[in-house]
């Protein structure tokens, strides 16, 4: 069997979608994306007796991570953390607004990273994160001289049993 998508780098796209009943919606693109780590952990219980281990028992596994982004896309952090992007005045005076709730209110999301790999000359790599909900964040700062590239920390929920989805193409194919 051939295999493709076995060395990805960096990443070229970052699509959002809201989860409704857990059905993602429709795709939205997060701009200027930085970067989606993630990690994937499980404890494990140790039964130990007679001055030995007798038995281990692995716990489910979790899924927690984060989202860089280099643009303010208020759209996709809508569809990230909840809310509704807001338009008023006109051109050239337009305003957009998108107000952070100080509720505690679930917003799950689905994350889809994809990039090349360069194992051979077109392939490429993709990542689903299947239900996502922030967590911490975002988290910005305007500073001096420094860019101001928001973070969003998330914790993610299996889907059908499901934490993620990992794919390699044989021809990278962009998300549309």
């Amino acid at each position: 069997m051939a295999l493709y998508g076995e060395i990805p780098r960096g990443l070229e796209q970052l699509i959002v979608n809201v989860l409704t009943n857990d059905t993602p919606g429709s795709n939205v693109l997060v701009p200027g994306s930085r970067g989606l780590d993630w990690n994937i952990e499980s404890d494990s219980d140790e039964l130990e007796g007679d001055n030995s281990v007798i038995a281990v028992a692995r716990n489910p596994k979790s899924l927690s991570g984060s989202i860089e982004i280099g643009r303010i896309g208020l759209t996709p952090l809508a569809a990230m953390i909840g809310g509704t992007v807001a338009s008023t005045g006109t051109t050239p005076s337009v305003i957009l607004s998108l107000e952070e709730s100080g509720s505690s209110a679930s917003s799950y999301f689905q994350a889809v990273g994809n990039t090349k790999s360069a194992d051979t000359g077109t392939s490429g790599y993709r990542a689903t994160l299947l239900k996502l909900l922030v967590t911490s964040g975002p988290n910005e700062s305007l500073t001096v001289n420094e860019w101001n590239t928001p973070t969003l920390d998330f914790t993610g929920v299996a889907r059908g049993g499901i934490l993620l989805k990992r794919q390699g193409f044989e021809t990278y194919v962009a998300l549309a």
